[in-house]
């Protein structure tokens, strides 16, 4: 009976420690770089990139960057690069709430794809499929349009205008896990 009780409290010790862990994954397998894949938009327009780069790095115990380079189909000289400040709260990732409601993410921690859908003022809608790399990146456009939000995020420790990026809100714009619609 004894042994019986153990096994039992060794198995739900085990299994909470594993839900745990399962709750930290997401954070660890968020960060990194990511290439486009695929860059749709609904009705089919130019409003979508030829290609993109996403880098996401830790800013602090709580917030991630997000820093994204792009190439606008239709216009490939013009400025196509966004950075943002996600937080991470109870195993949940939240998106800043500055500038962002018209944005939507999702990542799927099995497949190391991070989905971006932006709806835009004329009711089109791009879907934007980002997959995990570790090649380097080499393209010189995207190389200094990283750098130019890198250099931003930089900044965002006193940050003037907005004040510092940990006080931001970061209530309505969840990063949902698996896919987004």
């Amino acid at each position: 009976m004894k042994t019986r009780i153990i096994t039992q409290s060794a198995a739900a010790l085990a299994a909470l420690c594993m839900s745990a862990a399962a709750m930290a994954l997401p954070l660890a397998q968020f960060e990194g770089q990511y290439k486009l894949v695929s860059s749709t938009t609904e009705p089919d327009s130019n409003w979508r990139f030829t290609k993109g780069r996403i880098a996401i790095k830790r800013l602090d115990a709580r917030h991630v960057s997000i820093l994204h380079a792009c190439e606008w189909k239709g216009s490939p000289k013009e400025v196509c690069s966004e950075r943002y400040v996600a937080q991470e709260r109870q195993g949940a990732f939240y998106l800043q709430d500055r500038n962002t409601s018209h944005e939507r993410m999702a990542f799927d921690p099995a497949a190391r794809r991070l989905t971006v859908v932006t709806h835009g003022v004329d009711g089109s809608v791009r879907r934007d499929i980002y997959e995990a790399t570790t090649a380097p990146l080499t393209d010189k456009a995207l190389v200094r349009r990283m750098k130019r939000e890198q250099d931003a995020v930089d900044d965002l420790v006193d940050e003037p205008t907005f004040g510092e990026f940990g006080k931001w809100e970061y209530r309505n714009n969840r990063i949902e896990l698996g896919s987004v619609r």
